[in-house]
């Protein structure tokens, strides 16, 4: 059990002793590292607070259940906890295997729970430890992934390999969160962000090369897809006190990923001045946008 401000996290991890507790790891290690440590408290913090985003997927992915290819599975890169594992699943009528990967052995142990919970209703969904950037051959009937292209080192990279990773007629749903104002002109993200980057500079504390989100849908294209749908989805996130929030992304959602790269003192020493325009005692609720990214694989002759 750990305690955030406001609530409590009484799930452990029984596999955390087994990912190394590094400080200077890079690139995929400190994501496997980052989210296995805060998995219990994503699932219970986040998951709900970005159910929202999921839904407006799930929808997308709705409109192409009947026209989805025979005979493939679904591919959930990027699942986390695996809290859409079994809505796609039911979505589909327990037709399809449905299966999600992550690089965190933490948030994979959530996500088989989930798994063998389900699995007297929809025993073909599985959960493993595996890279987003290389799904394997396939092929897909979907690929269905909420908020995990933007941590990727290669976005650009990962749609490809994504679409040529899709059956032809294939749909590929990804919800992702843009870069900088993208997300939030104004808020405590932004707030958040203009922090890091006085702390480190703007080249450190810039994820992925820039410029990546423009080149999402040419890369699609010239992989094999067509862009059905590109479109911003905004949704409200709230917070008890800003205390509360800083507790839960510095432990348990995005933030936390600097603890493991820079360490704790780190991390803290930012504390105040990320608190400092907030009223102490009020909720904190802010409208982020992500983007909404809908593609079909080609048929030949298409």
């Amino acid at each position: 059990m750990f305690l955030l401000e406001g609530y409590v996290v009484t799930r452990t991890l029984s596999i955390r002793a087994a990912v190394p507790s590094l400080m200077a790891l890079a690139g995929s290690d400190v994501l496997a590292e980052s989210w296995t440590s805060a998995a219990p408290g994503y699932d219970e913090l986040f998951v709900p607070r970005f159910a929202p985003w999921t839904e407006d997927a799930l929808a997308a992915l709705t409109q192409h259940k009947h026209s989805l290819p025979e005979d493939h599975e679904v591919l959930v890169p990027c699942c986390g906890p695996g809290q859409e594992l079994l809505p796609i699943a039911e979505l589909l009528g327990g037709e399809r295997a449905v299966r999600g990967t992550d690089l965190a052995p933490g948030m994979i142990e959530i996500a088989q729970s989930r798994c063998v919970a389900a699995a007297a209703r929809f025993g073909r969904m599985s959960a493993e430890v595996g890279d987003a950037m290389a799904p394997g051959a396939g092929p897909y009937a979907a690929i269905f992934s909420v908020f995990g292209l933007q941590q990727l080192p290669d976005p650009v990279a990962a749609i490809e390999a994504w679409v040529r990773a899709l059956a032809p007629g294939g749909v590929a749903v990804v919800c992702y969160w843009p870069m900088g104002a993208g997300v939030e002109a104004a808020g405590p993200w932004r707030h958040w962000g203009g922090l890091i980057r006085r702390a480190i500079g703007d080249a450190a504390a810039r994820r992925g090369a820039a410029g990546w989100e423009d080149a999402l849908a040419g890369a699609a294209a010239a992989a094999g897809a067509e862009v059905l749908a590109d479109e911003e989805r905004r949704h409200r996130i709230e917070w008890p006190c800003p205390a509360g929030m800083w507790e839960g992304m510095t432990r348990s959602g995005p933030w936390h990923a600097q603890r493991v790269r820079r360490g704790d003192a780190f991390v803290d020493g930012l504390r105040d001045d990320f608190l400092a325009p907030y009223a102490p005692q009020e909720p904190l609720a802010h409208n982020p946008a992500a983007r909404l990214l809908v593609l079909r694989k080609r048929r030949s002759g298409e």
